[in-house]
């Protein structure tokens, strides 16, 4: 009895510290993204009035107040497209006055293309804007998003937001379609707007890309990339713009290992409709790894590759970093 005490403490006291509820507040987008991950809960949802479309003012109240309890540094709207809910600037304003000190919105930034509305989330009490932006070509960027136009919307509400003193998140979802140009984009990024931080993230075999998996890359392929794109960022901003790589094991970028997210040391509880879930446990759970892995220095911290991805690619890529080497 008391060894198994001891060991829920144990166990306990290894979780990561929660650093922020997200909750994932509508299913429905103004965009059709190729590589969404919540695409086909969107083409459901589309044009329904349903439950599971957009949750209920309260259960987003209920959300906030448990990140309070949680003591979370923080709370992020996604979806789909949380701009699309009309009552956005209120939940906004209800997670200001609950203290939180991290208020996030997760966009494609076509929205704010209309800089009054820029300034009522801004008044609301939203500090940290994330926009998907995920090439510097106008083309490549509309296909990837599946909406003609929505590459000068987002420029411009980038650029708004700058102006009434935001700096932006920007979150670039890495595949065939433009992983190879991600060293020119993080350039224009940084020559054109008023950047805090860059979330390189792979694409995953879920949502719309589990039936179109042919714009998936594979992870040694964009990893290169993916470490030079750090290095401009840190030589033209002095390092002083964050940057963080999702879906990527630290084998495959050396030298850069320290910005893998799976390494931090907080958690993300994800809340949608009827859900609740870790997203670090979900990743143990849903992540594997090759034999070789227990040779590396990074065995007990890192969680390998999605499960879905071994499947498509095999685990070959994985090399095991030694001590001397990290």
């Amino acid at each position: 009895m008391v060894a198994l005490k001891k060991k829920n403490q144990e166990d306990k006291s290894s979780q990561k510290q929660t650093g922020k509820i997200e909750s994932l507040v509508i299913f429905k987008c103004n965009c059709k993204c190729i590589m969404c991950s919540v695409g086909l809960q969107i083409q459901r949802s589309m044009g329904s009035t349903d439950y599971h479309a957009v949750r209920p003012h309260e259960e987003i109240i209920k959300d906030i107040e448990k990140a309070k309890k949680m003591n979370a540094r923080g709370f992020a709207f996604s979806g789909g497209e949380p701009n699309l809910r009309r009552d956005l600037p209120e939940l906004v304003a209800y997670a200001k006055k609950m203290g939180l000190e991290h208020i996030e919105v997760q966009s494609n930034g076509r929205i704010y293309a209309y800089k009054d509305y820029c300034k009522k989330l801004i008044d609301s009490g939203v500090n940290n804007f994330v926009v998907s932006f995920h090439s510097y070509l106008e083309d490549v960027a509309d296909k990837i998003m599946g909406v003609p136009g929505t590459y000068k919307q987002a420029f411009q509400g980038i650029k708004n937001l700058n102006e009434l003193g935001q700096k932006v998140k920007i979150n670039i979802v890495l595949m065939k379609l433009n992983y190879g140009h991600l060293e020119e984009t993080v350039k224009f990024f940084l020559n054109n707007f008023d950047v805090e931080e860059f979330r390189f993230t792979m694409t995953m075999i879920e949502g719309n890309v589990a039936n179109n998996t042919d714009i998936m890359a594979k992870m040694s392929e964009v990893a290169p990339h993916i470490c030079r794109a750090i290095d401009i960022s840190n030589e033209m901003s002095q390092g002083k713009v964050g940057c963080f790589v999702y879906n990527m094991v630290s084998c495959l970028v050396p030298g850069q290992e320290r910005y893998i997210n799976d390494l931090g040391q907080l958690d993300t509880v994800l809340v949608g409709p009827e859900f609740e879930t870790s997203l670090d446990e979900s990743r143990k759970g849903k992540k594997i790894k090759s034999p070789v892995c227990r040779k590396c220095k990074y065995d007990k911290v890192c969680y390998g590759v999605w499960r879905s991805y071994a499947e498509a690619f095999g685990l070959e890529e994985l090399k095991p970093v030694k001590e001397k080497q990290a």
